[in-house]
């Protein structure tokens, strides 16, 4: 519950729900919990055949080009996820992959609401730029 008394808004983003990989079968799994559970379920992302599996299981998608690695718009998607953030009334952003983390953080700091991540791999870290890049994962709240 929330301190308002209702239950949780949860946010996950990731860059977009192909129809094979973990990480997009992890996020609806997830999703369905969170509505089962008496929440309300948000995913973020560029899209994908799991859209319709979200919408099964009560959860709701909102369409985001969060696919993009492009500075630029990993910058504009920090004001697109807080407008979310605050129409939507979020309470948690879960963030399941390094490129939309970063813009998920800053909009969750902005506004407010609580910042968590999942890894679901290790990221390779050969020089200093890539594993600042990757350490967005280990900046959340929980981990």
């Amino acid at each position: 519950m929330t301190g308002e008394g209702r239950l949780a808004t949860v946010l996950q983003v990731l860059p977009a729900l192909g129809a094979a990989g973990g990480v997009e079968r992890g996020t609806v799994e997830i999703a369905g919990a969170v509505v089962q559970a008496g929440g309300r379920a948000l995913v973020a992302s560029a899209g994908g055949p799991l859209v319709h599996d979200l919408a099964r299981v009560g959860a709701e998608h909102v369409d985001l080009p969060l696919d993009s690695k492009n500075p630029v718009t990993m910058w504009r998607n920090i004001d697109r996820l807080a407008q979310v953030i605050r129409d939507e009334k979020v309470d948690i952003v879960h963030a399941r992959s390094r490129a939309p983390a970063w813009s998920a953080r800053a909009a969750a700091k902005r506004t407010g609401a609580h910042f968590v991540t999942t890894f679901h791999g290790t990221y390779g870290a050969g020089n200093h730029l890539k594993r600042v890049y990757n350490s967005v994962m280990t900046r959340g709240e929980r981990v």
